[in-house]
This record gives structure tokens, sequence and C-alpha cells, in this order.
């Protein structure tokens, strides 16, 4: 769409502002909004957001310490996620990808990082296809009690528990182009889990995104709050992100990880879920992003604690779909809620790729509760971050700016847990969660 055309658009539906929008390293939405007069202007030469927008805190303080000459960076927008937004009178959003003040790429930038991935891809005649899945808690803005107080999978007293929200929620995203799947709530006290449709390339993560934030704003409105952190309650059930990968063939269309019968995984499907678990410990440093991720991982909790794969498998870190449909697809189930889309994708479709490339052969699999033994994931987010500095491949084709950035603000995380719980990292920190994580994990992420 060309620039002109779009401001027009924006003045007939009554558009006043709009918002350029990013996802920062932990996935926290930063944003401009600019009048509609100035977006033609902004749209052609990009919204100057501080140089260090990607090296801060979940908390929003710069690590390290940046020099106050700190070159700004640029949104430039890709219209192709422009969208009016339904929740906030008079205001579009815009999504896009952060350049340097001299006009190279960022990156840095978690967007650019996936649409890397995703060109790789392409050059072997495929398109990536990805659904993701989030579940996430709401509760109270001031007391930060759950909207009910036990867990009844889908119940319907439960679901509709907070029936404005629900159809404000559900009919936002829908008018955002997120089409919403399925509504319900989920395993512990004011869990849900709201599923919609996969999405191609770095389409998948735009709408992922898009799905966080515009929940949080709604609840929001409706003095709640959405915690996407991973464990938020020691005694209730983790919140996963669980990614569904298929993989088209460019020319036709065909889902190539579907063999010759239902049952069947093609032998891509094969390699690539090799990758996902030769990579495994690595990936759990992009995927569970926080001290709190690794709380999740527990034995009997619907999360996996070691890299194996299994049909239809809710414990194993990765699970195979073969539906009737012909929908196969791969379930990675290692991310938790408070991974940051961008990269969760990212990630993990390089580690596929990595599997591709490799012809990756596949360990046993787990059946009927059998499980062989299989490296073990990471204990803590510093665990995982060493094994991530020392996967030359995966850090090769997520590139060096952002492996070096994404580490120095990780390190960062575990640094400031450490100075915030004495205890950090023993058998009794392990199994509770302070109010320290809360705050640093339940608003904005």
């Amino acid at each position: 769409m060309r620039v002109d055309t779009a401001a027009r658009l924006l003045e007939a539906a009554g558009v006043s502002w709009v918002r350029f929008e990013l996802a920062d390293i932990h996935g926290i939405a930063r944003s401009k909004s600019v009048p509609l007069a100035q977006f033609p202007h902004y749209a052609e030469r990009g919204v100057a957001f501080y140089g260090g927008t990607l090296l801060q805190d979940p908390r929003g303080d710069d690590i390290p310490p940046l020099s106050p000459g700190q070159p700004d960076c640029f949104l430039r927008p890709d219209l192709d996620t422009l969208a009016v937004l339904p929740h906030a009178h008079g205001e579009a959003r815009v999504g896009g990808d952060l350049w340097t003040a001299d006009g190279r790429p960022a990156g840095a930038d978690p967007r650019r990082v996936l649409r890397r991935v995703v060109e790789q891809y392409a050059r072997i005649g495929l398109v990536p296809r990805t659904g993701v899945e989030y579940e996430f808690y709401l509760l109270d803005a001031c007391s930060g009690v759950p909207v009910f107080p036990d867990s009844q999978v889908c119940a319907t007293l439960r679901n509709n528990v907070r029936p404005g929200w629900r159809d404000e929620v559900l009919g936002a995203l829908s008018r955002l182009g997120v089409a919403v799947s399925a509504f319900a709530a989920e395993n512990a006290p004011g869990q849900f889990e709201i599923t919609f449709a996969p999405g191609n390339g770095v389409e998948a993560a735009d709408q992922a995104f898009i799905f966080r934030t515009t929940v949080k704003e709604i609840s929001a409105r409706h003095g709640l709050i959405a915690p996407f952190m991973s464990k938020p309650f020691a005694d209730a059930a983790g919140s996963g992100c669980h990614l569904h990968h298929s993989l088209l063939d460019v020319h036709t269309g065909t889902n190539r990880f579907a063999g010759e019968s239902r049952e069947d995984l093609a032998p891509l499907g094969r390699h690539f879920i090799g990758g996902l678990l030769a990579h495994a410990r690595a990936l759990c440093a992009l995927l569970a992003p926080t001290p709190n991720d690794y709380k999740r991982y527990r034995p009997d909790s619907f999360a996996p604690v070691a890299a194996t794969w299994g049909v239809d498998d809710r414990g194993a870190a990765v699970r195979v779909l073969t539906p009737a449909s012909g929908a196969t697809r791969v379930e990675n189930r290692l991310a938790g809620a408070a991974a940051n889309p961008y990269i969760a994708v990212a990630a993990s479709l390089a580690a596929g790729l990595l599997g591709i490339r490799d012809a990756s052969d596949l360990p046993a699999e787990t059946t009927d509760g059998d499980c062989p033994p299989a490296p073990a994931l990471p204990t803590s987010l510093e665990e995982a971050l060493d094994a991530f500095e020392g996967d030359a491949e995966l850090r090769a084709l997520l590139g060096e700016d952002f492996t070096r950035t994404y580490t120095l603000v990780k390190r960062n995380d575990v640094a400031r847990a450490r100075a915030a719980c004495p205890d950090y990292g023993s058998d009794d920190w392990s199994v509770r969660v302070d109010n320290w994580e809360r705050r640093e994990y339940g608003e904005l992420i």
C-alpha cells in the first residue's frame, strides 16, 4: 500500500493518532504515537527511538549505563501491519523494523532476526507456517487475586466469569485480523488460553505480538492485569507458549511435513525435529528467557524436562500431531509464555533449519510413558545461556549482533534476580515465586 493511500484510509476511519510500535528484547511493547498529519513523513523517514531501546532491563533501565551520546535508531513501518485499534478510539498502530542512525538494518532487532531466518527458508523453497499458542493468567489489578479460584478446564461458568472483558478481547482481536479459533479457561485458577490461526513467516509473530498487547491493554481497562510470565504461582500450572510449525512448498503450498499416510511424518519433518532436539538446551535461553521460567520445567506438569519427542505427547519437548485434516505439524513445547514471539519463532525455526541442513536423525520416541534417556533441559537461565553461547551454529544463524545484545541483557536479568533474592538458585527458591518476580515480569511482559 502507498503511504498516501494509507493516510487517506486512516482519515476516513476517524483516526487521529498512529502508534509506531516495536517489541524490545523482552517482548515488551514500546511505541510512539504521531498525529495523523505527520504520518506520511514518519512512514517514509521512520520514527526515532532511543538508541538503547534494545539494551534495557524489564523495568526500563539501561544495561550497562549507556553514553548520553547513544545514537537513535529508527522504526520504519511495515504497512502490512497497519490496523485501526478497535479498543483505542481514534488510534491506529503499525509495526516495522529498526534501522540504525546511519541507515543500516539493526542486527539485534528481534523482528529483523526472524525475517532473516524466514529468508533462509525461502532460499530452499520453503515457507514456515507457525501457530503461536499462549496461556496466560487474568488477575485483579489491585489484589493480584485470580478471577476464579479453582482449576476447572473449559468449565462454562469459568469461561464466562468476565463476559464484558471476554467479548471486548475477542472482538478486538477479530477486527485486528487475529483469527481466534477458541477461547477457554485453562488448568489453573484464573488461567486462560485463546488460540488463533497460524501465519506464514514473520506474520505469525506479528499476530502473536498484537495478541499479547491487545489482551494486556483491554485487561487494564477492566481493572485487571494479564501476566504472560511463565510461572506466576508456585502451586499452580505454568503458562506456556507452544509453537506449532509446518513447512509449505513455496510453489504449491503443500505441507512438506505430511507423509504418505496420515500417521506418517515426512523426512523433512523428522530432520526438523532432530534440529530442535539437538539444539534444545541452547533454545531454552531464547524460549525460556527469565529466571522465573525454569520453575515451569517440572515432571508431570505438561512442561518438558528433557529433550524428548513423541506423537501427541504433551509431556515431551516436541509433540508431533498428525490429525485427520492433514494439518501435520510439529509442536515445540519448550517456550514459556514470557517468550518474545519474534525471538521464540526465529530461534525455533533456526534450530529446525539446522536439523534440515544436517539431515539430523531422531532419537527414540517417548511412547506410553516410556521415556528413553535424553539430555536434561537446563535448570536455570544462566545454564541455558552457557549452552546458547556454546552453540556456534545457532548463534551464527541468528546473527552475532543479536547474540551479543541478547546475552548481555539476559546475563543482567540473572544478576538482578541474584541481587533481589538472597537465596537465588537454592532448592527453596526454585519451588516458590517471590513478589519481586511478579513485579519484574508480571505486568509489561
